[in-house]
């Protein structure tokens, strides 16, 4: 009995073994690896500029085409209206720290998307009390033709509440 089984488990193994490379034009685990590290890499860079108010290194991560839909305001089209924004943005508050949670990075064919939450203290340039911002956000990434990693877009939502209107 044992001798009329081996034939057909060795043919189950080979069998087996043909299909572990994976489809026909399937990527590499290792392209995969370096893909995704190469992302990690310019993901964790442009959000330590963000941490450290670094206008110039957060801009050297964007695409040209950008596209960031802050919450509560109209889309922001392109890099340099991205630049404008976060000029502004930085003459009112001044980041003090940002944690990223709950991470998920998706990686593929040129694309790379990020999804998280994030709590995020900002202390404001005129004085008063810092202030803390906690959501979800996503945003995309795209590979450029020099192989680095741009970021294209971007939605984020605050889970806490507006603040009330000012009486008047």
């Amino acid at each position: 009995m044992m001798s009329t089984c081996l034939p057909a488990v060795a043919f189950a193994v080979v069998s087996l073994a043909g299909c572990s490379a994976g489809p026909p034009g399937a990527v590499p685990e290792s392209v995969v690896a370096a893909e995704r590290a190469a992302v990690e890499s310019s993901t964790a860079a442009f959000h330590q500029a963000l941490r450290t108010n670094d206008l110039e290194t957060f801009m050297s991560f964007v695409a040209e085409d950008v596209l960031f839909m802050p919450p509560g305001e109209p889309p922001v089209h392109g890099r340099e209206a991205v630049r404008q924004w976060m000029t502004g943005f930085l003459a009112q508050y001044r980041t003090t720290a940002l944690t990223l949670a709950e991470r998920e990075v998706l990686v593929g064919n040129g694309w790379a998307v990020e999804l998280g939450t994030f709590q995020w203290e900002l202390q404001p340039v005129a004085g008063g009390s810092a202030v803390v911002d906690r959501g979800n956000y996503m945003q995309v990434w795209a590979q450029q033709a020099d192989k680095s990693w741009r970021f294209a877009r971007e939605v984020y939502n605050s889970a806490v509440p507006p603040a009330p209107a000012a009486a008047q």
